[in-house]
């Protein structure tokens, strides 16, 4: 079977284009995967929705149709997206980005101890004020996002100290012995609620992070 009869077919599979959460997927040819031997659905996708999304979930989906027209014509195909320049693999857009900046909003100071109760302990706070949000680092089943913060002063047990050595001592000694989903877990946790209701920014396998980011 040629490959613009495979398109073809494809597309009355599906009806056209593919709509995920009002993200146009287009079809647009047949190509192969000269390593592993296998035909693909090659797709470009439209947003003219503005809708939030994660590369990886879409992929996924676009695979499942994908499979699902493989098994009906008996051919062995997968999905290949081809991302645009200009097209973000992590993007959310206003009204997302406005909901997780209120929480960020939220977060007014940094708080954590260190030493022993031998040596003593050293209790830190670090006041800060946030001024925006960025997604960060990703892969194909994580994806980061940093609430970007001005420090505005610090204590150490209770006296002012320099900001710039509680952030050094935050950033490099403190963080360095914790778990990635800290930050996470302990400032920022309700950001999950506003992603839940973006299904293409969620999924049982996908996991996300949220980080501060000091701007010195």
């Amino acid at each position: 079977m040629n490959k613009e009869k495979v398109l073809k077919l494809f597309k009355n599979f599906v009806g056209g284009n593919i709509n995920l959460s009002g993200l146009q997927c287009v079809p647009v040819g047949v190509g192969d995967f000269k390593i592993h031997n296998t035909s693909h659905i090659k797709f470009e996708i439209k947003n003219p929705n503005d809708v939030s999304y994660f590369y990886s979930i879409v992929e996924e989906e676009l695979i499942g149709i994908v499979k699902e027209f493989s098994e009906f014509v008996s051919i062995k195909l997968t999905a290949h997206v081809s991302w645009g320049e200009n097209q973000p693999k992590v993007y959310l857009n206003e009204k997302t980005k406005n909901k997780i900046q209120k929480v960020f909003d939220s977060v007014r100071k940094i708080e954590f101890t260190t030493g022993t109760p031998f040596i003593g302990y050293e209790r830190y706070v670090i006041n800060i004020e946030s001024f925006g949000l960025k997604t960060g680092a990703f892969d194909g089943d994580t994806y980061e996002i940093k609430n970007k913060v001005v420090p505005l002063s610090a204590t150490l047990n209770g006296k002012n100290v320099d900001v710039r050595d509680a952030v050094e001592e935050y950033t490099d000694n403190y963080l360095y012995n914790k778990e990635t989903y800290y930050e996470t877990e302990m400032y920022y946790l309700s950001v999950d609620s506003i992603l839940n209701q973006e299904p293409l920014l969620t999924a049982d396998w996908i996991a996300t992070y949220y980080n501060t980011q000091f701007i010195l």
